[in-house]
């Protein structure tokens, strides 16, 4: 498996990345040109705002700023379009559905739950005709979008990305504001999820965010070991995948974990890609965690060259 995740095709895109900002109470709109100096704090010069109807404007239903440093093009549209800048207030009340699976999950926020059912309102952030950009030129629309909107809209108690279940709170985000790009949208986007697999004393941890946009995804099915330990070595190994353009091949070896949760370079993990154990049915990265690994594994004999990770 060698995917191009750069080039501006269908094939490698997914779906449109988002996420929603919670709210107790219906949030005072900001004018279009509040949101778009925000927006300029993080991505430059926008360009030309286009017209916005007064009712638009007034509600903050919403706002639609263009992007210039980004640009899709198209058979007759040579020189590019801007992509948009997206920002959609709910209905006044209309709360957040978010099922029981999803809410197992909330590892980052202790208190998730009570943020998700305080909820009335929410702002749907996301950009128009981002599909087609490279996966970390969407990601950095992403993250300025959020930046932009916790800062115009300060009520803001959680950010949801509802495509992986991952909820953080705008602090959380804040606190990473200098990290790296890959630090940032994993802290924001990709949620690593547990689970223990009923009469047996094995478990199962995976990531969910990068299959959005045609990534893959890490899963990892083991026993006799701290989950915080697996889980802390899937983002890891995350990151590294991300950074890289996700050039890890199947058959391949990469770093290990000691029991202690250190990384180690010997002895090698396999690695295969193969479909998740766990749905969304999607293509994984999945570790074969050597003494510590769960089920019955077959032998991989076309391993190549190791990785450090």
């Amino acid at each position: 498996m060698d995917p191009d995740l750069n080039k501006n095709t269908e094939e490698n895109t997914i779906e449109t990345m988002m996420v929603q900002l919670l709210f107790k109470n219906k949030p005072k709109s900001p004018t279009t040109e509040q949101l778009r100096k925000a927006l300029e704090k993080y991505l430059g010069d926008l360009g030309e705002v286009p017209y916005v109807e007064p009712s638009a404007e007034s509600t903050g239903d919403m706002f639609m700023l263009p992007v210039s440093k980004y640009k899709v093009v198209f058979k007759d549209k040579p020189d590019g379009v801007p992509v948009m800048a997206a920002f959609l207030s709910s209905e006044t009340d209309s709360g957040i559905n978010v099922d029981d699976m999803k809410r197992r999950q909330f590892w980052d926020v202790p208190n998730g739950n009570d943020i998700i059912n305080e909820c009335k309102n929410t702002i749907l952030v996301h950009t128009m005709l981002g599909r087609a950009l490279p996966y970390m030129q969407q990601a950095e629309i992403l993250l300025a979008q959020v930046g932009a909107a916790i800062d115009c809209f300060p009520d803001c108690i959680g950010i949801y990305a509802p495509q992986s279940g991952k909820l953080i709170t705008p602090e959380l985000f804040n606190v990473l504001k200098d990290a790296s790009l890959s630090e940032r949208f994993i802290s924001l986007y990709v949620n690593a999820r547990f689970f223990n697999i009923t009469d047996t004393n094995e478990m199962i941890v995976d990531t969910l965010g990068f299959d959005v946009f045609g990534g893959t995804d890490v899963q990892v099915h083991f026993k006799n070991l701290s989950p915080s330990h697996v889980v802390a070595y899937a983002y890891n190994v995350a990151s590294y995948q991300f950074e890289n353009g996700f050039p890890i091949e199947s058959g391949e070896t990469i770093d290990s974990m000691d029991a202690n949760g250190n990384m180690q370079m010997t002895p090698q993990w396999t690695v295969q890609y193969e479909d998740s154990i766990v749905e969304p049915l999607r293509t994984v990265l999945d570790i074969c965690y050597g003494e510590y690994a769960g089920g019955n594994r077959e032998e991989v004999t076309s391993a190549s060259a190791s990785r450090g990770v």
